[in-house]
């Protein structure tokens, strides 16, 4: 295994490790990144900023549930991880008013190369 150490994937991936023993073979502990799971929606010409809103909302106020009751992956889930260069939609917004919010750590103009390429692919 080789350790990712880059301070450049650093900014975008948390820091984690595979602690030594985890395969027969790796002796030692390996320096590494966690990507993190992202919901994202493409919300066409603003057609579907509702439905977006609501789900985001029902996810929020259901959390505690699907932590003790959905897949164990659920708690893992952190609404308010600063995820840099990613920002929550306007609509996603407005239905969690008043709710804890979660941040971005995107500086503006800040470029973000894979949530770049993610928009080329959904505006082809």
């Amino acid at each position: 295994m080789i350790p990712i150490t880059n301070k450049s994937i650093l900014e975008f991936y948390p820091q984690s490790e595979i602690p030594a023993g985890t395969y027969s073979w790796q002796d030692a502990a390996v320096t590494t990144v966690a990507v993190k799971a992202v919901l994202i929606s493409y919300d066409f010409k603003r057609f579907h900023c509702e439905n977006v809103g609501r789900m985001a909302k029902h996810i929020y106020e259901n959390l505690d549930w699907l932590i003790q009751n959905g897949h164990s992956k659920w708690k893992s889930v952190d609404l308010n991880y600063p995820l840099k260069g990613w920002e929550q939609y306007d609509c996603v917004k407005k239905s969690l008013a008043g709710n804890r919010q979660p941040t971005s750590q995107q500086e503006p103009g800040e470029l973000n190369p894979v949530l770049d390429a993610i928009k080329e692919m959904l505006t082809e």
